[in-house]
């Protein structure tokens, strides 16, 4: 078990050191939240006016939206990084060694982890200067546990498909379903005010209840029946995928 989150570890150093070496991996990590806060909060705030916003700043209310998304990037950019390793062959050599298999699968999730964290630290103080100040200590934390949450799973999504594909190429896959994931939910505004088909899919859609306990905690209204259904989200989620991650992983060496 030592041995196992030693390897771990130094597979998440890998690949976060890789930033330094390869910043065009990480940096869209970044600026896609931000540009999403920026845009949107701007683009969008007059919508602010209806009745379902409560009165509160549309800034406020698409932060939860950039640390999602933030954190589904570092999640991308695990995925990624996992699909050139694969194509330089340092998986090879790593599966012929005598770490456990299943460290390919858990340093990335640390990396991905970590990441999440700085990004959401980023689109935070980025809303601190915007004039939002933060949802106190609970709320805080579950921002971050969220944020991490949703970076595990689409880890996961996005590891599982570099097993399969065994090539960088296949990021557009990866990107698009995150994507969808998240603009399909309650991104731009809440459930209530949505219509038509969007409606419907929104309702069906783990990350809008994810959205909606990560949005209650920034606007100082989370309860238990907003966390529950965002905190079951994020761990079915993860769990799912995680087990698509792991029967791509079996799949090593059979090709």
């Amino acid at each position: 078990m030592n041995y196992a989150f030693s390897v771990s570890r130094g597979l998440a150093w890998r690949s976060l050191i890789l930033v330094r070496r390869m910043p065009s991996v990480f940096l869209p990590s970044l600026i896609m939240p931000l540009f999403i806060l920026v845009a949107t909060s701007g683009a969008f705030r007059g919508i602010a006016q209806l009745p379902a916003f409560g009165g509160a700043s549309y800034l406020a209310f698409v932060i939860p939206l950039a640390t999602v998304m933030g954190a589904g990037f570092a999640g991308m950019n695990a995925g990624m990084t996992l699909a050139r390793d694969i194509e330089g062959g340092f998986v090879d050599r790593l599966v012929a060694s005598p770490a456990p298999r299943i460290t390919l699968i858990t340093g990335p999730l640390i990396a991905a982890a970590a990441r999440s964290l700085f990004t959401t630290t980023v689109v935070l103080t980025a809303g601190l200067i915007g004039g939002v100040g933060l949802p106190g200590l609970w709320g805080t934390l579950v921002i971050y546990g969220l944020a991490i949450g949703f970076s595990a799973a689409s880890s996961c999504w996005a590891m599982g498909v570099a097993f399969r594909a065994r090539t960088i190429q296949a990021a557009p896959i990866m990107q698009v379903v995150v994507f969808l994931s998240v603009f399909t939910s309650v991104a731009y505004a809440p459930r209530e005010v949505l219509t038509g088909w969007l409606h419907h899919v929104a309702n069906l859609n783990p990350v809008t209840y994810l959205l909606e306990a990560s949005r209650a905690a920034e606007l100082g209204t989370l309860g238990w029946a907003e966390l529950w259904p965002g905190v079951l989200a994020v761990v079915g989620l993860t769990a799912g995928l995680g087990a698509w991650a792991l029967a791509g992983l079996a799949t090593l060496g059979k090709r």
